[in-house]
Order: structure tokens, then sequence, then C-alpha cells
């Protein structure tokens, strides 16, 4: 089967997901991750294409696909078995695995110890999250909120639209709007409620967004505004990062600020791990001018 990045990247934006479509592209992405070069596979989930597979597993791969694609599935589980979890072989199926498998539908015995840390990042988002609060449990309206669906979806959706079209006019301002709310959001936590939203689906969300390359689009007033006060406040706090709203400033800056634009000394002390490997690949991220 024939495939492309984009392909897979429309097919997240939408709405709502034809499973139908999804299934052979699940296929096609799960037999290239088992066929990738096995001192590849960190390299690989921290590019563009990582970015469009951790998409496409938040949005198309969260109900079991039919029976079509149960042999598939079941040869890698057994090569798998075979292999372990410790070998890069068995990295390499376990992430070739994941599409078919929801989220909680699958369990790693003792994961922080078997799984190299940019491979337990992603397993634990997709099948250890953190419990987020009891909020989540309100019906979704599409008001800004961490945790409702149809917002969440709105922020993913546009962000993956502007990034396929960005000379759409509607999607770039209904993007810049969202960008605000979100912004708002970001500066409405405090440090340890924002480590449990990024570690819950708000995180994919938002480097989504942070990646779409919509920062280079001309700010109006409001959102010059916006930016110069988060810049200003990062800039004359001492130490900004690591005094209470420094990571909720830096995180909202990021959004006015192009992928690859901004250079941060040690970030491994200065960023906490939810924040940390969604920078890196942010850093790493060139999107067109």
């Amino acid at each position: 089967m024939v495939w492309q990045l984009q392909q897979l990247e429309a097919l997240a934006a939408q709405p709502s997901v034809d499973t139908a479509q999804a299934e052979p592209l699940a296929i096609a992405i799960s037999a290239f991750i088992a066929q990738a070069p096995v001192d590849f596979l960190e390299p690989l989930l921290n590019s563009p294409f990582g970015r469009v597979y951790k998409l496409f597993l938040d949005r198309c791969c969260v109900n079991p696909f039919s029976p079509n694609s149960q042999g598939h599935r079941d040869g890698l589980s057994q090569r798998l078995r075979q292999v372990g979890f410790q070998q890069p072989e068995g990295q390499a199926l376990l992430l070739a695995l994941m599409p078919f498998y929801p989220p909680g539908q699958l369990k790693v015995e003792d994961a922080a110890a078997k799984l190299p840390n940019w491979l337990l990042d992603l397993y634990t988002r997709r099948y250890e999250a953190q419990a987020i609060p009891a909020a989540a449990s309100t019906a979704p309206s599409g008001e800004p909120s961490f945790t409702d669906r149809i917002f969440l979806n709105r922020m993913l959706g546009l962000s993956n639209l502007y990034y396929i079209d960005p000379e759409d006019q509607e999607i770039l301002q209904e993007l810049r709007q969202v960008r605000l709310q979100a912004i708002q959001l970001l500066l409405s936590v405090d440090r340890e409620q924002l480590g449990r939203y990024f570690s819950s689906d708000f995180g994919d969300r938002y480097w989504a967004m942070a990646q779409s390359g919509v920062q280079k689009e001309p700010l109006d007033a409001t959102e010059i505004n916006q930016r110069d006060a988060l810049q200003q406040w990062l800039t004359r706090t001492p130490n900004s990062l690591s005094s209470e709203g420094g990571i909720q400033r830096f995180a909202a800056a990021l959004l006015f600020a192009m992928p690859g634009s901004v250079q941060l000394a040690n970030p491994e002390q200065n960023l906490p791990a939810w924040f940390l490997e969604g920078f890196r690949r942010y850093c790493s991220t060139a999107v067109p001018a």
C-alpha cells in the first residue's frame, strides 16, 4: 500500500474519523516501524514522522479495528513475546503494535525498568495516563478547558488543518482564537496541575499547535500585548523557569515563537520531565516560512 504522512495527518484532523480508512493506514505505518532500523527509532519518533504518528494514534486508534488487522497484530505480538521489551527490536515491535491496542488495553509490567525514556513517555501517556480531576467527567461543551473533548479536538483539528493549508484564512482566524484561549488555560493553573494535564490529552494538542507554524503569521494588537507580557515576565524574573508561574508562561510564549527559534541552556535541568521531550521535538521541527 502506498501511503503518505500527509494522508495520516489529514485523516487525524477530521472531526470524526472513519475507522475503515484508518485501519489500512494503521497496518501500513505499523509495518514501516517494524522494519525501520532499530538504531533509528528514537530519532524517528522525535522527527515530523513521530509527531504525525502520535497524532494518528491519538485520533484514529482509540477503538479496536476489524478482524482484518488481527493477523498483522498477532504476528507482531508473537515476535514481541519471543524478543522481549528490552531489546531494540522489541521496542520497535511495541511501537508497531500501539495502533492496534486502544488506550488502557496494553500493559507492560515494570515498564519503567524495561523501556527507554523516549518510549516510556509515549507508553505511559497512552496506557497508564495519570488520573485527571473529576471535572473531566462533565459533558463536553466546547468551552476552553484542559479536559473538554470538543475543545481539545478543535485545538488538534485546527492545528493540523493549518499545517496542511496555511492559506485558508478561516482556519487561521479560528486557530488564533484557540491559541489565545489555550494561553489563558496555561496561565490559570499551578505547575503541578499543568504537569498532570500535559500528561493527558492536552499535552499532545498543545504540541500540535506549537509545531503548526502559525507563529509565522503577523500578530494583532491583542496578541502582541500577550506575547510582550509573557516575555517581559520571563526576562525580568530571576530564575524564571524555577519560579511558580515560569513554566506556564514559557509554554505560552512558545505559541508565539517559531519552532526551532528558542534557545534554552541546559533544558534537562531547567524544564520538567513532562515538558522536555515535547520541547526537543519543537526545537527540531522545521516549518516552512
